[in-house]
């Protein structure tokens, strides 16, 4: 079921159907409709065509160039020898790292080169993802983390509000978003990337009213790995140059072998921070929100539930075009299904379409 705070139910017996067989036939893909402002019947429409759709690889994010992210995928039930000879044969094992990973069973790790947004990136994540599902598994506890380049959000002190203050209001949704293709959490996130969404919203107003800077809260910060966003490895005085070693890790992720889904997450983060550096941040949606979601904050069954008015508030900030909310809502969503208390460690099948590897 949805969560209370959402006006309806979708359901498809009782509304009018529209004419539109494709979801980019009834919103443009490259206009940006504030979807969270729509009316009741054509939100309907558009969630059971996004119900219906299933989204792609794409060749290209539109993400500025010198924003760069990098990948560790995890992954149980090696074969490791035969990974590393594929990876070889197709010209990869230079650039993207086979590793051991000790905290799964027979696990290891790829940690891919730094990356840029552009097809040729793209085709061998897909490549890399094509192999290790025909030589590896991703279970339980596997976790698929993702690095970005701290110079997207930059020096600015307030950027860094920013970027604290959406999370902390968010984080339910970024949480729900971030499982893939699963329906829930894995079962050692609280110790490996625990939520973090009350910790930030005090930081926020402690760097804003300057009580430290921000060299000082980095610094804090610098023993805090196992929690959903990790800035151990930001440089003090390096904000707004790329190094190798100086990137923001988002560590909420769940594991997954699947090119579309390691995709859309790259979209979602970087997205998400660049929207934090833009001059038309939302302070009085985010502060409505805040008093909103009190009794959420930092619980992982409530973030399990769909809460779509605000899944689309945060669509409609950070996206600038459908597509990308398109893709964002059909993760979220995914397919409306709710897994009660892990339970079950489930997939849904219906979120992504796979491209079939030509090399």
């Amino acid at each position: 079921m949805l969560n209370k705070e959402n006006k309806f139910l979708l359901n498809r017996h009782f509304i009018i159907p529209c004419k539109c067989s494709d979801i980019f036939e009834f919103i443009m893909p490259n206009e940006n409709d504030k979807i969270s402002k729509m009316n009741g019947l054509d939100l309907q429409n558009l969630l059971i065509l996004i119900d219906d759709y299933k989204i792609k690889l794409r060749d290209e994010l539109n993400i500025e160039k010198d924003i760069t992210f990098g990948l560790e995928l995890e992954f149980e039930n090696a074969k490791k020898s035969k990974i590393k000879k594929q990876l070889d044969e197709n010209l990869l094992s230079n650039e993207w790292i086979l590793k051991q990973e000790l905290t799964l069973k027979n696990g290891a790790e790829i940690n891919s080169p730094i990356l840029t947004d552009n097809k040729k990136n793209w085709e061998d994540l897909n490549l890399i993802c094509s192999i290790l599902n025909n030589l590896s598994s991703i279970k339980k506890k596997s976790g698929g983390h993702i690095h970005v380049g701290a110079q997207t959000l930059g020096s600015n002190v307030d950027s860094w509000v920013n970027f604290l203050k959406l999370w902390a209001v968010y984080e339910n949704i970024i949480f729900r978003f971030s499982y893939g293709d699963f329906l829930t959490f894995r079962p050692n996130i609280m110790k490996f990337a625990k939520p973090i969404s009350e910790n930030f919203w005090i930081d926020s107003y402690d760097l804003k009213s300057s009580k430290e800077s921000l060299d000082s809260y980095i610094l804090k910060n610098n023993c805090e790995k196992y929690q959903a966003v990790n800035f151990c490895n930001v440089k003090k005085d390096m904000y707004d140059y790329f190094h190798i070693e100086n990137t923001i890790e988002f560590r909420c992720p769940n594991g997954t072998l699947n090119p579309i889904i390691w995709q859309n997450n790259v979209n979602f983060f970087i997205k998400l921070l660049t929207y934090c550096k833009g001059s038309d941040f939302d302070n009085e949606i985010i502060d409505k929100r805040h008093e909103i979601n009190l009794d959420i904050y930092n619980n992982l069954e409530l973030y399990n539930e769909i809460y779509l008015n605000q899944a689309l508030e945060l669509c409609d900030l950070i996206f600038t075009n459908n597509t990308d909310k398109v893709y964002f809502l059909k993760q979220y969503l995914k397919s409306f299904k709710i897994s009660e208390k892990h339970k079950h460690y489930l997939k849904n099948s219906k979120i992504t379409k796979s491209k079939k590897i030509t090399k």
